[in-house]
């Protein structure tokens, strides 16, 4: 019975996979690189979150995140800058304009039907992880690497 119980709990977390990149374009803009397991799969939901310590979101201006639809038609890889969201996505934008140096980040989105999430693409990162990057690099699943190293990573991880 213990079992069964556990499978089930379990079972009702979506995947979570390190499907998402930060990095930054040469005007220093913090940039989010979003790509989904297929060009099938629509991306139904993006969420920027600040936190003081990992996990936990905070209410502050300088943390405000924001939660993001675009259009059912976006699929496939997505660029997007971490603090002006693209034309035509609708949600709330926070009034976040840059990264605060204490606070842990994380930017995730999710794919899936209706109401139903098949798996949710997710990084974490901090201001130091973004500001040590050098040109072309990306932030991913815990470390440094390039957009082809991300890509990779990816399709491995779908």
């Amino acid at each position: 019975m213990t079992v069964v119980l556990v499978l089930l709990v379990v079972g009702c977390r979506p995947a979570e996979r390190p499907l998402v990149a930060v990095g930054k374009d040469p005007d220093r803009d913090v940039r989010v690189l979003l790509r989904p397991c297929s060009d099938d799969d629509p991306i139904r939901e993006v969420v920027f979150l600040g936190s003081d310590e990992k996990g936990d979101g905070v209410d502050r201006p300088a943390r405000d995140g924001w939660s993001d639809r675009p259009p059912g038609s976006v699929t496939g890889e997505q660029e997007v800058s971490l603090f002006d969201l693209p034309k035509g996505w609708q949600g709330k934008a926070g009034s976040v304009t840059e990264l605060a140096s204490d606070g842990d980040y994380s930017v995730s989105f999710v794919v899936g039907p209706n109401d139903t999430v098949r798996y949710k693409g997710l990084t974490r990162f901090t201001r130091a992880d973004v500001a040590g990057l050098a040109s072309g690099q990306w932030w991913a699943d815990g470390k440094a690497m390039s957009r082809a190293e991300f890509r990779a990573q990816a399709d491995d991880a779908c």
